[in-house]
């Protein structure tokens, strides 16, 4: 909390208390005016001793104002940010009794508000533990289901069997998105940092995506520099994956085969590595562009994006800020989308 200054305060004091200032002024004037009228040369005489007593009361005045206000600046925000009993108490004794019944009064409010607040605080993380092990226990349901898929495929037609698996593979991306936002609202974070290799995390991720990108036609192209990024193993998966489901929602329908681009390579100042993946998809208009990481937001393109969460992106940038890795987008309507993470390389010991 920003305290005003010391003349800012003694400004505020003067303005507050200016009627009695003035009273005092006016008094010393009349006494003035009097003595001049009873004795010109006591006037001439008096006249320094009067002036210099009458600073001499504002002044002290001023002084202990100043001190009074100063203390029950302090016990007012000491209450505010501890309203308990013994600091509503100390705020109250500072005050004349008007402002006393509303120090209690606001005390009282304040302890109802944050007993409703730990109510809340305590729903909502029962919630959130509900959550989180419902995400982890569904996990194994959907194995079951993939090795069913696996297993049985060839009793499915080929249009069944991909269906299956496609939203197979879509419901698994929206478990790992409740993961992954448990893990980024937890209040100790259990990453492992270590140099890893971007080749090596692409290929992972275009693995655990490649039924998704064989059923919709993707042509995929990779151009990788012997780079690492000095990341956690699961988060950093998680960010080229996210990228990856989104191209294969946002893709072009009328005919055009649809391309995926991912590259690592240095970058240009040398002490950087970059990490870009690239779609040929429908793109997102440029007014949407400065907020496709906000939470929640929704892009109006296509039927896909009036379906969409809007958790997918956001969840990307949080995890990128998590890991101290800078992400940016770029795109043209119609003409595709591309994202970019920037590591700053650390040297191996």
């Amino acid at each position: 909390m920003n305290e005003p200054g010391k003349g800012k305060r003694i400004f505020e004091i003067l303005q507050e208390y200016r009627v009695w200032f003035f009273t005092l002024l006016l008094t010393d004037g009349l006494c003035a005016l009097f003595l001049w009228l009873a004795d010109i040369r006591i006037f001439r005489l008096l006249s320094g001793l009067l002036f210099f007593s009458s600073a001499a009361v504002c002044l002290c005045t001023v002084f202990l104002l100043y001190r009074r206000e100063k203390r029950r600046e302090r016990l007012y925000t000491d209450f505010l940010y501890s309203p308990d009993s013994f600091h509503t108490e100390q705020a109250a004794e500072a005050v004349n009794g008007r402002e006393q019944r509303q120090i209690r009064k606001t005390a009282g409010l304040l302890a109802a508000e944050a007993g409703k607040l730990s109510e809340e605080r305590m729903e909502r993380r029962g919630y959130e533990e509900y959550i989180e092990s419902w995400a982890h226990e569904v996990k194994t349901p959907l194995s079951l289901i993939t090795l069913m898929l696996d297993s049985r495929s060839g009793e499915m037609s080929e249009e069944v069997r991909t269906r299956l698996n496609c939203s197979q593979i879509q419901i698994q991306r929206y478990v790992e998105q409740i993961l992954y936002y448990s893990r980024l609202k937890a209040d100790h974070k259990d990453y492992v940092m270590e140099h890893i290799s971007l080749a090596e995390c692409c290929s992972e991720a275009l693995d655990e995506h490649r039924f998704l990108l064989q059923s919709y036609g993707f042509r995929v192209t990779e151009t990788y520099e012997s780079v690492s990024a000095f990341t956690d193993r699961r988060g950093l998966l998680f960010l080229p994956g996210q990228v990856l489901s989104n191209a294969a929602k946002y893709r072009k329908t009328d005919g055009t085969e649809p391309r995926l681009q991912l590259s690592a390579k240095r970058a240009d100042d040398g002490r950087s590595v970059l990490l870009t993946v690239s779609d040929n998809g429908i793109g997102v208009m440029r007014q949407d562009l400065p907020f496709i990481f906000d939470k929640g937001f929704c892009s109006e393109t296509g039927e896909n994006g009036r379906k969409s969460t809007g958790m997918g992106l956001y969840l990307a940038r949080k995890m990128a800020e998590d890991l101290e890795i800078e992400i940016s987008a770029e795109s043209e309507y119609g003409a595709g989308f591309t994202i970019s993470f920037c590591f700053c390389e650390t040297k191996k010991n």
